[in-house]
């Protein structure tokens, strides 16, 4: 796949890309439906297959301050897109700019002069332009004066009851540490990858070192304990416990990722895991003693071998 971090000054043959248009944040099951169907009309018309996005994501563009809200790294999404058929990676530059065009001039400007693209499909709830002023009516007919064709889509779900598939959803099951049905929503386990860094090393003095990773932007999910699975840096698959929150019984202030690894014992520090969430074990809880915390730790590291079906 490759990769243009602009829409300005793209050679010729760099353009002419059939596109699923939209912020694509976890490349869930309603994403992946935009971009079967753009592959669809690629592969029909014999042009390749691109997604365009916006860099930054244009709600940290506006809310700058905003609480961490990613369901997927940059690296993961990137990643991914290859095994979903996309050629080529447009990242339009979210800038002032950009915000201050109306939907006739993001048309023109963006993806008729700049991607020079064939055909764009989105989302039958897509907005843009400046104060969202333009829709899936006015897009459809300004890229048609410009010989562009639009297919728009309506969401899909599994059932009425539990709504459409979407990012919104998925942090909702997120916060709920409903991992399982995150996960059926992203069509796989929600995956949180960071740097390894140092920690108080307090894991180590009970026989029990974790791998430490900062949340980043991503989204916090419900503060507590997790089976999870760890891919390390040479694409080795392990299984593990993981505890998500601010280290009440330690005083910790900070969120972040704290992951003990099963039957490994070598030094990640600096390198960077995929941590896979599995299944929810318990809640985030304060121990009256750091001997109580050590035995609930030993509880929970047997409650995820015995999840995943490794011997005690």
């Amino acid at each position: 796949m490759r990769s243009f971090d602009r829409y300005e000054g793209l050679a010729q043959g760099d353009k002419g890309a059939v596109i699923a248009l939209g912020n694509f944040d976890g490349l869930h099951r309603g994403h992946q439906a935009v971009i079967k169907r753009a592959k669809a009309i690629a592969d029909n018309i014999g042009a390749p297959l691109g997604i365009g996005l916006f860099r930054p994501h244009p709600y940290r563009f506006f809310k700058p301050d905003a609480a961490p809200f990613r369901l997927m790294s940059a690296a993961v999404r990137a990643a991914i897109m290859p095994s979903l058929g996309v050629e080529r990676l447009y990242e339009i530059p979210f800038t002032d700019s950009l915000r201050d065009m109306d939907d006739t001039d993001f048309v023109d400007v963006v993806l008729h002069k700049g991607l020079g693209i064939k055909h764009v499909v989105v989302g039958s709830d897509y907005g843009f332009g400046k104060n969202r002023c333009g829709n899936v009516d006015s897009l459809t007919r300004l890229c048609a004066e410009r010989g562009i064709g639009v297919t728009a889509l309506d969401p899909i779900g599994l059932h009425k009851m539990y709504g459409k598939y979407g990012s919104t959803e998925i942090r909702r099951a997120l916060a709920q540490g409903d991992v399982f049905h995150a996960a059926h929503m992203l069509s796989r386990p929600w995956i949180v990858d960071g740097i390894v860094q140092k920690g108080a090393q307090r894991g180590r003095t009970i026989n029990f070192p974790t791998a430490n990773i900062d949340f980043g932007d991503l989204v916090r999910p419900k503060f507590g304990v997790y089976a999870v699975e760890v891919v390390l840096p040479d694409g080795t698959k392990k299984f593990g416990v993981a505890n998500t929150g601010n280290r009440p019984t330690v005083g910790g202030e900070e969120a972040r990722l704290e992951v003990n690894i099963f039957d490994y014992s070598g030094d990640l520090y600096g390198q960077t895991l995929q941590v896979h969430f599995r299944s929810f074990i318990r809640d985030e809880k304060k121990f009256d003693s750091f001997d109580a915390l050590k035995d609930q730790i030993t509880r929970d590291a047997d409650g995820a071998r015995s999840i995943f079906g490794l011997p005690l």
